[in-house]
C-alpha cells in the first residue's frame, strides 16, 4: 500500500491507498507519532508527498526513520499517464498532483481542474497534454477573512457550504458574496471555456464544494481525493 501525504496551506492530510483509498485523516499529532501509527496499521510499501509549505525538519526526520522509499512530487516529475507540456517550475506540487489525478481518469479530453481550497486554482489542459493556462483567486474563507481584516466593523465569520442569494444582515451579506461569488466565478470560467472547448471535462476538488447551475452541461467530476489519486499514479 502507498502512504500519500498532501500538505496544504491550512492542514496536512494523509491517505493510505491500495486499489482504492482505505484510510484518510487530517494530521492531529506529531509527524513521528502519525507515521509510526500508520506504519503499524498498514503494510506501507512507499510514501509519496506533495507540499506547498516548504521544508519541514520534523517531517524529514520522521521520514528518515522509515525503511521505505519516499518520493516528493515537484513540477519536474513527469506525468506518468501521457506527455504533458508547459508546466512551469514554480507550479505548486498540490496543483500538479490534482492535475495528474484528473489526467489519469480522463486522458482524452480538454480538462479544467479546479482546486477550491484556501485559494481557488484553475488549470486548463488540452487533450494533447498542453497546459493552456490557469488562474488563482481567493477561496471562500480567505474572502471572508479579507473583509474582516481590511475593514473596521465587518466581523470575522466562518465559511459555510451554502448561502442565500441576498442576505438579510451583515453576516449573511458577507456569506452571500463569499460563497455565491466563488460559485459564480467558477461557473463563469466554465461557461467561457466551453465556448472554445466543447469537449471540456471539469474536475473539482478541495475543501469547498459547490452545487452548480443547471445550465452547466459539461461533465463535472467532484473528487475530494484528486490530489491523492495523482500521487498514487506516480
Amino acid at each position: 500500500m502507498k502512504l500519500l501525504i498532501d500538505i496544504g496551506n491550512t492542514s496536512a492530510k494523509l491517505a493510505v491507498m491500495g486499489a482504492d483509498i482505505v484510510h484518510f485523516e487530517r494530521r492531529h499529532e506529531s509527524w513521528k507519532e502519525t507515521l509510526v501509527r500508520l506504519m503499524a496499521m498498514f503494510s506501507i510499501a512507499d510514501v509519496r508527498i506533495s507540499t506547498v509549505a516548504g521544508e519541514d525538519g520534523e517531517l524529514q526526520e520522521a521520514l528518515a526513520q522509515l525503511e521505505v522509499p519516499v518520493q516528493w512530487l515537484t513540477p519536474s516529475v513527469p506525468c506518468p499517464v501521457k506527455p504533458v507540456w508547459n508546466v512551469p517550475p514554480t507550479y505548486g506540487a498540490d496543483r500538479w498532483a490534482a492535475d495528474i489525478g484528473a489526467i489519469a481518469q480522463d486522458p482524452d479530453h480538454t480538462l479544467l481542474i479546479i482546486d477550491a481550497g484556501t485559494c481557488i486554482t484553475y488549470d486548463l489542459f488540452s487533450a494533447d497534454g498542453r497546459l493552456l493556462g490557469g488562474a488563482i483567486s481567493p477561496g471562500v474563507q480567505l474572502r471572508l477573512n479579507a473583509m474582516h481584516e481590511h475593514t473596521a466593523l465587518l466581523p470575522q465569520i466562518e465559511a459555510e457550504k451554502e448561502a442565500v442569494l441576498l442576505g438579510y444582515d451583515t453576516r449573511t451579506h458577507m456569506l452571500s458574496a463569499a460563497v455565491n461569488g466563488a460559485r459564480f466565478e467558477i461557473e463563469g470560467y466554465i461557461r467561457q471555456l466551453l465556448l472554445a472547448y466543447p469537449d471540456l471535462h471539469v474536475f473539482i476538488t478541495g475543501g469547498n464544494t459547490f452545487d452548480f447551475s443547471a445550465d452547466i452541461t459539461c461533465p463535472v467530476t467532484h473528487d475530494p481525493y484528486l490530489v491523492f489519486k495523482g500521487l498514487a499514479a506516480l
